[in-house]
């Protein structure tokens, strides 16, 4: 049999499809065919484990792939840190693992200022960073007046929160040390706080400014938020080094400016020219820089010929916003006891409100005093009535007016 003829009883074999075809078609190959033939056996093989391995390859190039995915993730595209940058701009840089920014948030129109039309997105912390510390200068956010600028690290990893805490506030305070300016620099890590996180939130400023405006009331616990939270990072580095107790969790480069204020000689001369006292009179004389309903003020207080007296000045502009004159009991003079006045308390009286423009009828709480102050024997008169608070000194000899103050009523 030749070979087409063979090949073609092997096709018709496997047409059939039945169990021992094959054999049949070797048998009659065998009884015509010229020469040996070799009869070969058909093994079925077993594909199963084939395919399991094939299976198992395949999950591990799929959990491979989703392994290098959230590493990926993670790595570049999940935020990692947030840096929050504070003068009076507040300013929040969103970075990766890798320190490359993913956003920059400007948190008040001052921040919005600074970060411009500015574009940070994938590039370094460093750069970013840099970019904006050249903003706040250029802006007049940062000068002499107000050096001061707090950096403030929000990291779930704290050895990680703390490394970057610590370049970028070498970093800074590189910048801001040059031969035309010094800067101060503060820095912190972000503790985990609700009650802080909401204050954040109602005062419109970041989680670092909250948490640095917790370690000053905790220095002075008269504070509260609303005195604090309208203060700049200057106003408020002020106030860590008036109590210096406060700033255990705050890093403190550099000293805060104070040239945009008065100073305390200037303070002390304009509630002595109030009072109507002088230097040589006065005892236990106090001075501080305080912060009262956002504004930064000299609070003055000392004692004077009997009298306690308390002060406060705008720090900037010097204008006294509150003064009190009260009898110290502990020192008073009582010597008035022996002291002869020749108009007496009701023509002192007539002589104030004369002055003033009202009647008995208009006033109230009227107080009126004989007291001797530099050898004088003087009539201290204090009354309310429209709208006005009134301080008269008249002489209790000749009944002239020495001294007289009106106020606009709180």
């Amino acid at each position: 049999m030749k070979n087409g003829e063979i090949k073609e009883k092997v096709r018709r074999a496997y047409t059939h499809a039945a169990p021992d075809v094959l054999e049949t078609v070797l048998s009659d190959c065998r009884e015509e065919q010229k020469g040996n033939v070799t009869a070969m056996t058909t093994t079925k093989k077993n594909s199963t484990w084939g395919k399991r391995l094939v299976g198992l390859a395949a999950c591990l190039c799929l959990l491979a792939g989703g392994v290098w995915g959230v590493q990926d993730y993670r790595t570049n595209h999940r935020v990692d840190a947030v840096v929050s940058l504070d003068v009076n701009p507040s300013v929040e840089i969103q970075v990766n693992r890798k320190d490359r920014v993913m956003k920059v948030i400007p948190l008040n129109e001052d921040g919005k200022t600074i970060v411009g039309e500015m574009d940070f997105s994938g590039s370094d912390l460093d750069v970013a960073v840099n970019a904006l510390i050249g903003s706040m200068l250029q802006n007049g956010y940062l000068s002499e007046l107000a050096n001061s600028i707090l950096i403030s690290v929000d990291n779930e990893n704290s050895a990680r929160g703390a490394a970057l805490q610590q370049h970028l506030t070498a970093e800074v305070n590189r910048l801001l040390q040059t031969e035309n300016f010094t800067g101060a620099v503060l820095s912190q890590t972000v503790t985990p706080n609700e009650e802080l996180k909401k204050q954040a939130e109602q005062y419109g400023i970041t989680k670092g400014k909250a948490q640095l405006i917790a370690e000053v009331m905790a220095g002075n616990p008269l504070y509260t938020f609303d005195d604090l939270a309208p203060l700049t990072i200057n106003e408020l580095n002020l106030l860590l080094k008036v109590d210096a107790a406060a700033a255990s969790q705050v890093e403190v480069m550099g000293t805060a400016s104070d040239k945009a204020y008065i100073g305390e000689a200037k303070a002390k001369e304009i509630v002595l020219q109030k009072a109507g006292v002088t230097a040589e009179s006065i005892t236990e004389y106090e001075i501080e820089l305080e912060a009262e309903k956002g504004m930064m003020i000299y609070d003055v207080e000392f004692t004077s010929s009997g009298y306690e007296y308390d002060c406060e000045l705008d720090a900037k502009t010097g204008a006294v916003v509150k003064y009190e004159k009260e009898r110290d009991e502990d020192r008073a003079d009582h010597s008035t006891e022996g002291i002869k006045a020749a108009i007496g308390a009701e023509k002192a009286k007539s002589i104030a409100l004369a002055h003033a423009g009202l009647s008995a009828g208009e006033i109230t709480e009227f107080a009126i005093e004989l007291d001797h102050e530099d050898g004088r024997a003087l009539y201290e008169v204090e009354f309310k009535g429209g709208g006005f608070e009134y301080d008269y000194e008249i002489d209790a000899m000749t009944g002239k007016i020495q001294k007289q103050e009106k106020e606009a009523e709180d």
